[in-house]
């Protein structure tokens, strides 16, 4: 007889309602994450939950141009 292992692993459960307790309040950005931000568009660095128009414009393209 051959013996064989497995790991475990849990399934997960897809489309499971959170509970009321797990809502998170979002009262408007935090005022570090809003420095922060600033300083990132100052430097001309991508910034979080903003549009990225250059990942827009590569996106878009054809990945086989001329055909």
């Amino acid at each position: 007889m051959t013996m064989t292992s497995a790991t475990m692993r849990p399934t997960p459960v897809i489309g499971v309602q959170r509970g009321s307790e797990e809502r998170v309040l979002c009262s408007g950005l935090e005022p570090i994450f809003s420095e922060l931000a600033r300083r990132w568009e100052t430097d001309g660095r991508l910034v979080p939950g903003r549009p990225d128009e250059e990942w827009t414009l590569l996106a878009c393209r054809s990945p086989w141009p001329g055909r």
